[in-house]
């Protein structure tokens, strides 16, 4: 089966792809499993950030499997040079071979592969797996499925009593600990592609981020977000547009319910305006913390 890429597709009619969608990431699951734990070569790209065989090898099945789903569709990668076509593209995959890659590197299993299928800017269609865990979820629209995943039995309904994922870098570099006081427990995790796919299955209440992210790091678990009825609320109150000539998104952002985001942003504006008065910074910058 293979999706037209015709712009006049209706855009429930991915919902069959949920279950290809779903065998091309434990595919690529599996390759990057064949060198987890295993002695690697580890090469710093250009920003620093680590790359191995892992990231490359899942990175070329990728593009195949998905091109090979989608042919006309523009491609977006944290590991493949930037392709400007891209941008006159109305589908477009916008993938991250391994998500997390320095937990990867050290052995912890907080680390996914995430691919998001964006439509006129939109994610329609996306999916997240963590092969070192077994969890994995994959959705459009309002249809989702989720596997090796066991969501909390007692939702929160207030924020003060959710169970909230962070990540374990800006818990240690004490960035979120202004935030603290405003939910229930921080739990350390690798991989804000790993973080989403939790709150959409209902593993984790809420995460939250201070610092700015790529298109690739998020789009697959937004997709995921969707579909189950959950939202990706940036700080700085811009909507969610994906297939920018920049990838970057220059804003830290919520994941939860809708009205436990709402009451998460209330709650934390007061307590940011305070810490950059505090630091000198314009109040201005208070929208978004991640400036």
């Amino acid at each position: 089966m293979t999706l037209t890429g015709d712009n006049q597709q209706p855009i429930d009619s991915l919902s069959p792809y949920l279950p290809l969608l779903r065998n091309i990431l434990v595919e690529a699951g599996a390759i990057a499993m064949r060198y987890f734990r295993t002695p690697l070569d580890v090469s710093a790209k250009p920003d620093g950030s680590p790359v191995t065989v892992a990231d490359t090898e899942v990175n070329e099945f990728l593009h195949k499997a998905l091109k090979e789903l989608l042919p006309s569709a523009g491609w977006l990668s944290e590991e493949s040079a930037n392709a400007p076509e891209r941008l006159l593209s109305d589908w477009v995959w916008v993938v991250d071979p391994v998500d997390g890659t320095k937990e990867y590197v050290r052995g912890s299993p907080e680390f996914a592969v995430s691919v998001g299928l964006v439509y006129k800017h939109q994610p329609v269609l996306g999916g997240v797996l963590n092969p070192a865990t077994g969890e994995g979820g994959v959705g459009a629209q309002t249809e989702t499925v989720f596997w090796g995943m066991t969501g909390r039995e007692n939702p929160a309904v207030e924020l003060e009593e959710t169970r909230v994922s962070v990540s374990r870098t800006e818990l240690e570099d004490g960035v979120v600990t202004p935030y603290a006081g405003l939910v229930g427990s921080l739990v350390p995790v690798g991989s804000i592609a790993y973080k989403l796919l939790r709150v959409a299955g209902g593993v984790d209440d809420l995460t939250f981020s201070v610092q700015p992210k790529n298109e690739w790091d998020v789009c697959g678990g937004v997709a995921l977000l969707q579909a189950v009825g959950k939202v990706y609320r940036r700080f700085d109150g811009r909507s969610n547009v994906f297939n920018q000539e920049s990838q970057r998104i220059p804003s830290g952002a919520v994941a939860t319910d809708s009205i436990l985001a709402d009451r998460f942003l209330e709650a934390r504006l007061p307590l940011t305006k305070a810490r950059l008065r505090g630091s000198g910074e314009p109040e201005a910058s208070a929208i978004d913390p991640s400036r």
